[in-house]
C-alpha cells in the first residue's frame, strides 16, 4: 500500500466539498479539537491525569537534600522501647525542651488537648515558656449538626500550655482527589474570621521573627514579613517536595534526650516533634509515594516531614504556583495549531516525527517552567490535543487522498493505460489541475474513405466496424504510454509525454504510428476474406510545447492540450493526402530524435506551407512501410 497521500492535483473542486472547509483551512480541525478538549478540561477530566504528571517530574527529579536548617526529632520505634508507649509524661517532653534549648524554633506536631497530672502539665509549661520559641499545635474538627450542614470546631491545646507558647497552628492537611498532598491550606479564615495559620506557618513565623501583625491575607497571596507566597482562592499553596520519606534529617527523641546528639547541634535550627510510628496513622501519600517496593518505590510520608517541607519551602522561597487558566488555554491552543502545522500534507510516518517532536518540546517547555520557575502549566490536555490532531489529521488527509486517486483513476483511466494511470498514483506531482506548459508528441490519426465507405450501409455495421478500428488504434497508443485525447468521429487524437512524462515520448509515438499500420494491415486482411472494402489510416505527429491539463467546468472536465504545435499536427496529419503517403512526421519530432534505429527508419518525403505557419513544415516517414496510397482512390478526399 502506498502511505503516502499528499493532496493530488488532479481532484476535481466540486466532489471536494465534504472537506472544503479541512482542506483549505489548515486550522480547521486544531480549533475544532482545541474547542472540544478545552471542553473537557473545564469539566475536569484532565484532572487526575494532570496531578499525576506533576507527580512525574518530581519523580524524574530526584530526591535532594534539603540541608539540615529543618530536623526533625522523631518519636520512633526506638524511643517507645526505650522511653516506654506513648502518651510520655509530659515532664518527658520538658527534659526535650532543655536539650533543645538552643533550637531557633520548636514545633510540635502533637496536640496537648487534655490534661495530665497537675505537676506534669505544669513542668511542660514552665519549660515551653522558658524556652521561648515553641510552637503547639491545634486542630481543626468537622462534624454534622442536627440539620445535617458541616460544622467547623476547634480544638487548641490546654490554656496552660498555650498562655507560654510562642505561636499556634492547625495541623489539618488537605489532599486533592487522588488523597495525595501536594498543597497545603497556610492560613484558615473560616473559624476565627481572621488569618489564622497552620503549623508550619506559625513555625516560620516565629524563626523568622515574624508577627502576627505582619501576617496579611490578600486575594492570590499571603504576605508574612517581606515574604509573599502565591495562593488558590482555597488560600492553598503548592510545596516543593525534596523526597520520598526520611528525607530530611530526623533524629530518635530518645537519642535527644539521653544526648547521644549533643545540644550543640540544635544551634539555630528549626526542630519539629512528631511521631512516625505505624500505631499513630499520621502518614499522607506525596509525589514521590509509589506503591512497586520492588522497583524502588517509597513508602507514605509522616505528617511531621510535611509540616518539614512545608517550613523548608518557606525559608527558601520555592512554592510551586499554577499557571492561569488564560495561559493554559493559549498553550493548549499552539499545541494543537503547531501539530496541525507539522502534520499536515506530510504523510504519516514524517507526521508522526513532528509530532513526537512537538510532544517532546510541550514536555521540556513545561517542565522547564515547573523546574526554573516553578510554574505549573497543565500538560495532560496538550499532550492529548497533539496525539488526537495528529490522528485525526492524518485520518482526514488519507481519506481525502484516496477519494483523490479513487477520482483520479476513474478520470485518466478513460486516456491512458492501467500502468500509466498507477504510475499518475505513485507521482501526483506530475500533474496539475490549472495545466502546464511542457513538450510532448502528438499525434493525429483519421481513417481514409470512411465517409464513403459508410454510405447506404446499415448504421449499426458501421458502427461496429468503425469501433474494431478504434480499439485497434487506442491499445497501441495506451500500450506504449500514450494518452487518448478524444475521438473525431472516424479519427483520434492522442499524445506522449504527458501526464506521465518520458524522455523518449518521440519515438514511442513514431513506434504507435508504425504499429497501427500493422494492426490495420490485419484488419482490412480480415475484412477482405468477408468481402469488405479495405479502410487506410492517415497519421501525422508533432513534437513542442502546448499546455496540458484539465479543461473545462468543475461539472466537466477533459484531460487535453492546446497550443500551436496541436494544430501542426493536424495540418500534418492532412498532409498526408498531398504527399500520399499514410504516415507524416514533422521535423520538429525528427529532429528531437536521437541517432539509432527509429531516426534511420524515417525518410525525408518534402516540405509544404500550411495554414497558420509562415514557413514550409518538412515531414518525414517511414523507409520501409510501402505507405503510398493515390488521393483518386480516397474516394473520401475532397
Amino acid at each position: 500500500m502506498n502511505l503516502s497521500y499528499e493532496s493530488h492535483p488532479l481532484e476535481e473542486k466540486k466532489p471536494r466539498r465534504i472537506f472544503s472547509g479541512i482542506s483549505h483551512n489548515r486550522f480547521f480541525i486544531p480549533i475544532l479539537l482545541f474547542l472540544l478538549l478545552q471542553g473537557l478540561v473545564m469539566l475536569g477530566f484532565f484532572t487526575r491525569s494532570d496531578l499525576g504528571l506533576y507527580d512525574a517530574f518530581f519523580r524524574l527529579k530526584g530526591a535532594s537534600n534539603p540541608g539540615e536548617k529543618v530536623v526533625i526529632v522523631a518519636i520512633d520505634d526506638s524511643s517507645i522501647s526505650r522511653l516506654g508507649p506513648p502518651a510520655w509524661p509530659r515532664s518527658v517532653h520538658a527534659r526535650l525542651l532543655e536539650k533543645l534549648k538552643e533550637a531557633r524554633a520548636v514545633s510540635f506536631d502533637l496536640t496537648f488537648n487534655s490534661a495530665q497530672e497537675a505537676r506534669e502539665d505544669q513542668a511542660f509549661a514552665s519549660a515551653i515558656q522558658k524556652h521561648g520559641q515553641v510552637i503547639l499545635a491545634a486542630k481543626f474538627t468537622f462534624e454534622k449538626d442536627e440539620s445535617g450542614e458541616l460544622v467547623q470546631g476547634f480544638e487548641p491545646p490546654l490554656q496552660e500550655l498555650m498562655s507560654g507558647a510562642a505561636g499556634l497552628g492547625f495541623v489539618n492537611t488537605p489532599t486533592d482527589i487522588d488523597q495525595r498532598v501536594r498543597r497545603s491550606t497556610l492560613v484558615d479564615v473560616n473559624y476565627f474570621e481572621v488569618p489564622f495559620p497552620s503549623l508550619a506557618i506559625a513555625t516560620a513565623m516565629v524563626a523568622q521573627d515574624i508577627s502576627y501583625e505582619e501576617l496579611k491575607l490578600e486575594a492570590d497571596r499571603l504576605l508574612l514579613g517581606k515574604t509573599e507566597i502565591p495562593l488558590s482562592p482555597l488560600n492553598q499553596a503548592m510545596v516543593k517536595f525534596w523526597g520520598p520519606k526520611a528525607t530530611f534529617k530526623t533524629i530518635s527523641y530518645a537519642d535527644v534526650i539521653e544526648e547521644k546528639i549533643p545540644p550543640a547541634y540544635f544551634q539555630d535550627k528549626i526542630v519539629l516533634i512528631g511521631s512516625i510510628t505505624p500505631e499513630d496513622h499520621d502518614f499522607v501519600t506525596t509525589p514521590y509515594t509509589t506503591s512497586n517496593m520492588v522497583k524502588g518505590g517509597a513508602l507514605d510520608t509522616p505528617g511531621v516531614e510535611i509540616h518539614a517541607s512545608i517550613v523548608q519551602t518557606f525559608l527558601e522561597d520555592s512554592w510551586y504556583r499554577e499557571a492561569e487558566k488564560p495561559f493554559n488555554m493559549a498553550f493548549l491552543l499552539l499545541a494543537g495549531l503547531l501539530t496541525s502545522l507539522v502534520v499536515r500534507g506530510r504523510g504519516p510516518w514524517k507526521g508522526l516525527i513532528g509530532t513526537v517532536l512537538v510532544t517532546l518540546a510541550s514536555i521540556a517547555l513545561v517542565y522547564g517552567l515547573w523546574e526554573y520557575q516553578r510554574i505549573w502549566l497543565s500538560l495532560a490536555a496538550p499532550l492529548a490535543l497533539i496525539l488526537l490532531t495528529y490522528v485525526v489529521v492524518t485520518a482526514t488527509e488519507f481519506i481525502r487522498a484516496e477519494l483523490g486517486r479513487r477520482k483520479t483513476k476513474a478520470m485518466f483511466s478513460r486516456y491512458v493505460s492501467a500502468d500509466v494511470v498507477d504510475e499518475l498514483l505513485k507521482n501526483p506531482d506530475e500533474i496539475s489541475l490549472g495545466g502546464k506548459k511542457q513538450v510532448v508528441t502528438i499525434m493525429f490519426a483519421d481513417i481514409r474513405g470512411f465517409t464513403a465507405f459508410s454510405e447506404n450501409k446499415d448504421p449499426v455495421d458501421v458502427i461496429n466496424r468503425l469501433n474494431e478500428y478504434l480499439t485497434a488504434m487506442t491499445d497501441s497508443i495506451q500500450s506504449h504510454g500514450g494518452t487518448l485525447d478524444k475521438y473525431l468521429g472516424d479519427g483520434l487524437m492522442a499524445f506522449f509525454g504527458a501526464p506521465v512524462y518520458f524522455e523518449d515520448h518521440v519515438e514511442r509515438a513514431i513506434k504507435v504510428a508504425r504499429e497501427i499500420q500493422v494492426k490495420v494491415a490485419e484488419l482490412n486482411h480480415k475484412w477482405a476474406e468477408q468481402g469488405a472494402v479495405p479502410l487506410l489510416v492517415a497519421v501525422g505527429i508533432n513534437t513542442g510545447p502546448v499546455v496540458v491539463g484539465n479543461v473545462g467546468s468543475p461539472e466537466r472536465m477533459d484531460y487535453t492540450l492546446i497550443g500551436e504545435d496541436a494544430n501542426l499536427a493536424s495540418r500534418v496529419e492532412a498532409l498526408t493526402k498531398l504527399f500520399e503517403t499514410l504516415v507524416l512526421v514533422s521535423e520538429r519530432s525528427y529532429d528531437l530524435l536521437p541517432e539509432g534505429e527509429t531516426k534511420a527508419s524515417l525518410h525525408y518525403v518534402g516540405e509544404e506551407l500550411v495554414k497558420g505557419f509562415t514557413h514550409p513544415i518538412k515531414v518525414y516517414s517511414f523507409t520501409d512501410l510501402d505507405l503510398h496510397f493515390e488521393k483518386s482512390q480516397d474516394k473520401g478526399f475532397k
